[in-house]
């Protein structure tokens, strides 16, 4: 399936994923973010912000092992 329009939904705190056919794939944040050992309670921060500004690169991150966990490190190490 190949999905052509990403956003991010406030309301239900959720990335959505829609293909040609408006059929879609939703990832809730929430949900997805509890999976994360944060060293401190801001860092949850970095995925919010990723989530709204950079979708695409939050749902590529969600769908890999230790791959959000491993972007909150990489982050707490350049900050």
């Amino acid at each position: 399936m190949e999905y052509n329009l990403y956003y991010y939904d406030s309301v239900l705190d959720s990335v959505v994923m829609k293909d040609k056919d408006d059929k879609e794939l939703v990832i809730e944040c929430s949900r997805a973010n509890a999976q994360v050992v944060f060293d401190e309670p801001e860092d949850e921060g970095y995925l919010v912000r990723l989530a709204r500004e950079e979708p695409v690169n939050y749902v590529s991150y969600a769908l890999k092992p230790d791959g959000l966990q491993g972007y909150v490190d990489a982050m707490n190490v350049f900050n």
